[in-house]
């Protein structure tokens, strides 16, 4: 059953509660691409008349819970769960490495900017746990960022909600595409952060 299936079949029966689970789990670093299900989640929030603003409030709720549940492990097993996870899956030490880095660095900030970054959206959950963040600090944190990002990539399903076919070919062709801009965009901004900064230190 295609993905896109799935997901309207569980809407239809489950309506709000549907999508709060599948962003919780998304964010819990259950492996669905955040990418193409929540534009495709828009598009049936539009279909079945959930009202935008509801979904994008279930979506937020259901991406701290998510990120509580990682920022838990976090807190209970530290830097031997994390070391496991970059042991198990490689290709996510980059990404923990730097997570971690600007964790330390600019705490709030980066908490904000890494929900918008594949991978690291999730595992900054983890590495704010065990390097035990203040709670509070990191829901505020998070749910900003994670209401920035549902925000867009429901929006652009729910406002072509109308023309779902053309819509899903749209999201599932330049979903990356998305990604990577908005990579840029992090990137450039902390850029000229670092510089602003340096201008700074030595004058």
């Amino acid at each position: 059953m295609e993905l896109k299936n799935i997901i309207e079949h569980f809407m239809m029966n489950y309506g709000l509660i549907s999508i709060f689970i599948i962003v919780a789990l998304e964010y819990a670093n259950v492996p669905l691409p955040s990418e193409v299900v929540l534009p495709i989640a828009g598009m049936f929030a539009y279909k079945y008349n959930f009202g935008f603003v509801n979904v994008i409030v279930v979506s937020t709720l259901g991406g701290v819970i998510g990120s509580l549940l990682n920022y838990f492990l976090g807190f209970k097993f530290g830097k031997a769960l994390i070391d496991t996870i970059g042991e198990k899956y490689p290709k996510t030490k980059p990404t923990i490495n730097s997570s971690y880095m600007w964790l330390k660095k600019y705490e709030k900030l980066s908490v904000i900017l890494t929900r918008v970054i594949p991978y690291a959206r999730t595992f900054v959950s983890i590495i704010a746990g065990s390097i035990k963040m203040n709670i509070f600090t990191f829901m505020v944190c998070s749910a900003v960022g994670i209401g920035i990002w549902n925000t867009s990539l429901i929006g652009v399903g729910y406002f072509l909600g109308d023309n779902l076919k053309f819509a899903i070919s749209i999201v599932l062709k330049y979903s990356y595409i998305i990604v990577i801009l908005l990579l840029i965009i992090t990137i450039v901004y902390r850029f000229i952060k670092y510089r602003l900064k340096n201008k700074k230190i030595y004058k």
